[in-house]
């Protein structure tokens, strides 16, 4: 079934690619192109069963997203994201995703993780307020998960949890005006004082909650959002080296060598989520070794995207100069790798500690 989607994806690929030009003119995708998208099952492929979705390999959904980041990437960043949301609506109570997905299954969501909203109690329920920036998608969305600090009448911080809200809750101020991924309309959202319900809220998952979950809603949280996060800049790359993979002349050519480091990252990606998955579904949970190795390969596979970009820049002998597809890919790419999925230093520092022996307690975002 998913290969399905995937050819269906791929079948829309010539229409997403003509038109990134104007989605980047305008800064906006076509409501029609995530309509395309619903049809085609892609935002399905998270979703629960359940609630009419796939339940999918995570290596397919990416594969999926590199593909329209490949035809566009700032399609494939909002798509990306907007499918992995429903991902994390799945670990929630099962009436918040009946509260979305109850009347209308193809219902998407926005979210933001930056913990700048505020969350107290009020009786059994929750009163919410804060502003959320680079909230990737929410013209498309009719639901926000945002992140916020639950303090205490004493003002002190408590908790730090996830707040789920409609659409009438909340208000878009217009601000994503960047110089690359310009489409994916990531604006500002406000909140005042919106009423939460409790079940509409989520802190993390006990171990007793997991094991009523599918093994795909036990990986590492911040797994399917840090690789969400590398694998449009992947699919750019491809992009562009294929124009010049045909005139590489040896396997030692550089071009020749940069497509063997994407399809390298491809392959440790997969092998990586295909051993978190196996953990789940053993009832295990994965080791800090298997957990850190998996966030290496991902971060190190962002590197490998924007060095392989260099090296076409590098290679292309003047021919691609002012070639407006290239221009656009890299643009898209230096904003895509300022999410907080690309900090390299970061994660190699965690990893480089963990190798030595030391304690690390970081999340590993």
């Amino acid at each position: 079934m998913t290969q399905n989607v995937r050819g269906a994806v791929r079948q829309a690929l010539p229409a997403i690619a003509a038109a990134a030009a104007d989605v980047d003119r305008t800064g906006a995708v076509d409501p029609s192109v995530i309509t395309d998208l619903h049809d085609a099952g892609f935002f399905a492929m998270l979703r629960p069963k359940a609630f009419g979705g796939m339940e999918a390999d995570p290596a397919e959904y990416l594969a999926a997203t590199r593909d329209l980041s490949a035809a566009c990437t700032s399609t494939g960043w909002l798509a990306g994201w907007l499918g992995v949301n429903t991902w994390h609506l799945s670990l929630f109570d099962e009436r918040a995703q009946r509260d979305v997905w109850g009347q209308d299954p193809r219902t998407l969501l926005c979210e933001s993780y930056a913990p700048t909203g505020r969350l107290e109690r009020v009786g059994d329920e929750f009163r919410l307020s804060g502003r959320w920036s680079r909230c990737t998608g929410i013209q498309h969305a009719s639901w926000l998960m945002a992140a916020a600090v639950l303090v205490g009448e004493d003002g002190a911080a408590q908790d730090f949890l996830v707040a789920l809200v409609p659409r009438a809750d909340f208000v878009v101020e217009t601000s994503w005006n960047s110089v690359g991924l310009r489409g994916i309309g990531a604006h500002d959202v406000v909140v005042s004082g919106a009423v939460v319900p409790r079940y509409r809220t989520f802190g993390w998952v006990s171990g007793e909650q997991l094991g009523r979950l599918a093994p795909l809603y036990r990986l590492p949280q911040p797994t399917m959002y840090t690789h969400t996060g590398t694998v449009p800049l992947l699919g750019a790359a491809e992009n562009i080296l294929a124009a010049l993979q045909p005139r590489a002349a040896s396997s030692v050519d550089p071009v020749a060598m940069a497509c063997s480091d994407l399809a390298l990252s491809v392959a440790q990606m997969e092998r990586n989520l295909g051993d978190l998955l196996d953990s789940a579904r053993a009832d295990l949970a994965p080791d800090s070794d298997l957990v850190l190795r998996s966030r290496r390969d991902q971060v190190l596979a962002t590197e490998r995207a924007v060095a392989a970009i260099r090296t076409f820049i590098a290679h292309s002998d003047g021919r691609e100069a002012g070639n407006p597809l290239v221009e656009r890919v890299w643009r898209d790419v230096q904003t895509a790798r300022t999410h907080v999925a690309s900090n390299v230093q970061q994660v190699l520092a965690l990893v480089g500690r963990h190798s030595f022996g030391m304690e690390i307690d970081e999340i590993l975002w």
